[in-house]
């Protein structure tokens, strides 16, 4: 019993290790995002520059800084996304609806199919 208990922590703490790498590495990027964005807003010029410009060279220089760049600013501009102006709200509500009827036409055959199953036997 000891051993697989003993197996148990070390995946336990290793899970909590790598999660909590991951969690910090996303909280320092989004921090540094909001960094940015505010020193854009409040700071000097010279050292909004200087920011943006060590941002644009880790930028270049790592696949791993990249790929959270274009992550975060998908997740900043989704909610701008949903709204935009090139969707119809009364096309998209129809769709839905017609695809819950949809839905609810096919549970209600399958759920007809086992009753009628169940009555041959």
């Amino acid at each position: 019993m000891f051993p697989f208990r003993a197996m148990w922590f070390l995946v336990l703490v290793v899970n909590f290790l790598v999660v909590a790498t991951v969690c910090a590495m996303i909280a320092a990027f989004l921090a540094y995002g909001f960094a940015l964005t505010m020193s854009y807003l409040l700071l000097p010029t010279e050292w909004t520059r200087a920011l943006w410009h060590w941002a644009a060279d880790l930028y270049a220089q790592s696949r791993w800084f990249k790929g959270a760049v274009i992550t975060f600013f998908v997740l900043l501009f989704l909610p701008i996304l949903e709204v935009w102006p090139g969707r119809d709200p009364e096309t998209e509500a129809a769709r839905k609806r017609q695809a819950k009827r949809i839905d609810d036409d096919l549970a209600a055959a399958r759920l007809q199919a086992l009753s009628q199953a169940k009555l041959r036997g």
